[in-house]
């Protein structure tokens, strides 16, 4: 078994698989049947013409090449490797701005001591949560466990603390707090429009740390423009890595921005879990074993 590994795996990672493969570099890649990475492109695709499984770093398989991954390859996320971290986040950034923390302290640097704006509670206040994978659960509970009525949107039904629902405007509408998990694909790009954001509380605290996209960039520039109470708190951005692209987005005063740090960009131990895991689902393809996180190309292609 030969196995193309583009990302650098600390030794101790690298021994544990070379002891049931063969790794291979770019110089090898056409022997390999399986590939281990962060990005793929679709030039590395078409060069391996044995490849069966594809395992990748992230959770997110929105970009990859899919129209050139041939049916037969499987293809495995690294859903849940992350979602501790990136729950913790996207709680602080909805507490902060939610509980006018950012507004408190940006007025105290300027010397402004009076207080302007009462303080909302979580408590009985209506939250969405859009997503329900590894991240979006977590968010959830820890938003449940605080009193909030949660209500809990996902194309797939899961049960929890929370009011569920396919009705993306059932969940938005009226919420004081929204948090957006959702992977993105064929059904969730431009999912959320103008219409949605303006269901919410006209003061309400938007977080996105799943995908931009899935949010119409437009949208949220008007909503932010029209209702000045309204905070739109993002960890990414149209852009990607390139934030300069959203600084437009960036500059306004009722957003709260942070340059996609919310995971493995962040920490260093998450960042290795994130390899740990990756690493063992592909053991567990080789082994004969089912691996985890199977992708439906079907939400691609």
């Amino acid at each position: 078994m030969k196995v193309y590994v583009s990302v650098d795996l600390p030794p101790d990672l690298a021994d544990k698989l070379s002891r049931v493969a063969e790794i291979v570099g770019r110089d090898r890649m056409e022997e390999a049947e399986a590939a281990l990475c962060f990005r793929i492109t679709a030039d590395e695709v078409k060069s391996m013409p044995r490849l069966k499984f594809i395992q990748v770093i992230t959770a997110g398989l929105d970009h990859l090449p899919w129209e050139v991954v041939p049916p037969h390859v499987v293809v495995a996320g690294n859903a849940g490797s992350n979602a501790d971290a990136v729950a913790e986040f996207a709680v602080a950034m909805a507490l902060a701005a939610y509980k006018r923390v950012l507004h408190y302290n940006e007025r105290m640097k300027r010397g402004e001591y009076s207080r302007d704006l009462g303080i909302p509670l979580v408590a009985g206040s209506k939250a969405a949560v859009l997503g329900l994978g590894e991240i979006g659960t977590r968010v959830a509970k820890i938003l449940a466990a605080m009193g909030a009525e949660v209500y809990g949107f996902s194309r797939r039904e899961r049960e929890g603390p929370w009011r569920f629902t396919r009705d993306l405007m059932e969940a938005l509408s009226g919420a004081k707090i929204a948090v957006s998990a959702l992977p993105l694909n064929k059904y969730t790009r431009g999912l959320i429009k103008y219409e949605h954001l303006a269901a919410m509380d006209p003061e309400g605290v938007f977080v996105n740390v799943g995908r931009a996209e899935v949010v119409e960039k437009d949208a949220a520039v008007r909503i932010l423009r029209e209702r000045p109470r309204f905070v739109f708190a993002s960890d990414v951005w149209w852009g990607r890595n390139d934030f300069a692209k959203d600084a437009d987005v960036i500059v306004l005063p009722n957003v709260v921005a942070t340059p996609w740090v919310a995971g493995g960009y962040g920490n260093e131990k998450v960042w290795r879990n994130m390899l740990e895991e990756a690493v063992e689902n592909l053991l567990r393809w080789i082994r004969g074993e089912k691996p985890r996180n199977i992708a439906d190309r079907s939400d691609y292609v």
